[in-house]
């Protein structure tokens, strides 16, 4: 989202930034959760453009450091502690600190870097963290963005450290961090549970932006582009986004594309034309799938049933929770923590009804309808969704495919009960520039693997069938 907004300099999440330093003031660590491409990195990102229109006075008090965890060199203990302090670096230069710090800081980063997995890391780690705040005498506010992996992976040590860091420096030191998933649900380890206990009553769900920020955001885009969008082009990109940034971007550029400039008498078709090239663009599908990934089994279903059933048919357990994550929005949007990432009960006194509530936006609506009769038409055979990159056989959906079995999987149902011969599923699953060097043995492993994944008995095959010297096919029932 932060690439998405590079051009675009409009300021949005006034409320969520609000809350974010006003945790940070009261020296509290807090935990910023949200699904794929709802503007977690961009509203990480503004925290260091706003800090004066929310601390006042306080701001010199402050050292803001953002850490994008895609950017660790390696999944490691000694790569998170690198990026870290390779961050902490790029802020001292930016903020022009004296020399003798900034020395110190590049001593104890080399002693990272340099040492190799021992002892030293995170000791060079804690020296540096201590000079930081000796020397700047400022409050140390980490922001760890994309924190999802590093959290899920790393050795236990490594948040025992972090939190060891926290307790130490009290006031002195804070961390915001950025998920897709509450850290509790990430992982609950003992070590993994003590550094969650410093975001207790502080996990935040970002939902979609409010509708006069997301009318903002669009007429910002079309002014990037040298075009202006009119009211009722605004509120269209708005009703079929929803306020989902990622949505609502692309949605502005496929209206740019094909409606802005038309007639006012032509301006009803252009919206439908545009409408309906929203249906097939790849980026507004790529958005959907996304955000149907993130949701569990017991969300979709539910969903599913929202919209062909209406609220009333469908688990009111799980609507709650997608009312939570801002996929279900009923008026004004709950934007208070809710601790530990569970849903607050006490919000949801009464169950949705028709007029109080439905899913965020039109995209997202017909994306579920669609897969509700994906889901229909799976009962018996083999389907693939390549919206949501999922498969289902017999009605069963297929457990998560590797990227390799899902392009052999995706060749296979395009030939469907045609001959895939082993020249074809080398130029399709891993390229032509490796036609020789692949050979029999690593097609017949990944043909086995999928089978695993497709067969109820991988050795009696009723879909996945060798055609022996020839190559493979995929029936379709």
């Amino acid at each position: 989202m932060a690439k998405q907004l590079q051009h675009v300099d409009v300021i949005l999440r006034e409320t969520d930034l609000a809350y974010v330093l006003g945790c940070v003031k009261d020296a509290h660590s807090c935990a910023i959760v949200g699904l794929s491409n709802v503007g977690k990195s961009c509203l990480l990102r503004t925290l260091e453009c706003v800090q004066a229109d929310y601390l006042g006075a306080q701001v010199d008090q402050f050292v803001f450091v953002y850490i994008d965890c895609n950017l660790m060199l390696e999944l490691s203990e000694q790569g998170f502690y690198e990026a870290v302090l390779r961050a902490t670096r790029d802020v001292l230069a930016r903020n022009s600190v004296k020399d003798s710090l900034s020395t110190q800081m590049e001593a104890f980063y080399r002693g990272v870097v340099e040492s190799g997995p021992s002892l030293r890391v995170p000791l060079s780690f804690n020296d540096a963290i201590i000079a930081l705040g000796e020397g700047l005498k400022r409050r140390i506010v980490f922001l760890f963005d994309e924190f999802d992996a590093p959290f899920a992976a790393l050795d236990g040590r490594v948040f025992l450290n972090l939190r060891a860091l926290k307790d130490r420096y009290g006031s002195g030191l804070c961390y915001v961090t950025a998920t897709e998933q509450a850290l509790n649900k990430v992982r609950s380890d003992a070590a993994a549970s003590e550094f969650n206990e410093l975001f207790a009553g502080r996990t935040y769900w970002l939902g979609m932006l409010e509708p006069d920020e997301a009318v903002r955001l669009a007429e910002a885009y079309a002014v990037a582009q040298g075009k202006t969008l009119e009211p009722d082009q605004a509120a269209f990109v708005l009703k079929q986004s929803g306020g989902h940034p990622g949505l609502l971007q692309a949605a502005t550029q496929v209206l740019l594309r094909v409606e802005v400039g038309a007639p006012q008498r032509l301006r009803q078709q252009g919206l439908t034309l545009a409408r309906d090239a929203l249906d097939s663009d790849s980026i507004v599908r790529s958005e959907c799938a996304k955000l149907w990934e993130q949701l569990s089994e017991d969300e979709r279903n539910a969903l599913m049933r929202l919209v062909t059933l209406g609220p009333e048919r469908a688990d009111q357990t799980q609507l709650k929770s997608l009312d939570c994550k801002g996929i279900l929005v009923r008026g004004a949007r709950s934007r208070s923590p809710l601790g530990d990432g569970s849903v607050d009960q006490s919000q949801y006194e009464s169950t949705l009804s028709p007029e109080e509530g439905g899913i965020f936006g039109q995209l997202f609506e017909r994306f579920t309808r669609r897969q509700r009769l994906i889901q229909e038409g799976a009962a018996k055979g083999i389907l693939v969704d390549v919206d949501a990159g999922a498969a289902w056989v017999d009605g069963v959906r297929v457990p998560t495919l590797t990227d390799l079995e899902y392009r052999l999987l995706l060749l296979l149902y395009g030939r469907l009960d045609k001959i895939c011969d082993k020249y074809q599923i080398v130029k399709s699953v891993w390229g032509e520039s490796y036609i020789d060097q692949v050979d029999d043995a690593r097609i017949e492993k990944l043909v086995s693997r999928l089978r695993a994944k497709l067969e109820r008995d991988p050795s009696n095959p009723k879909y996945l069938i060798t055609m022996r010297g020839r190559g493979y096919k995929l029936l379709s029932g």
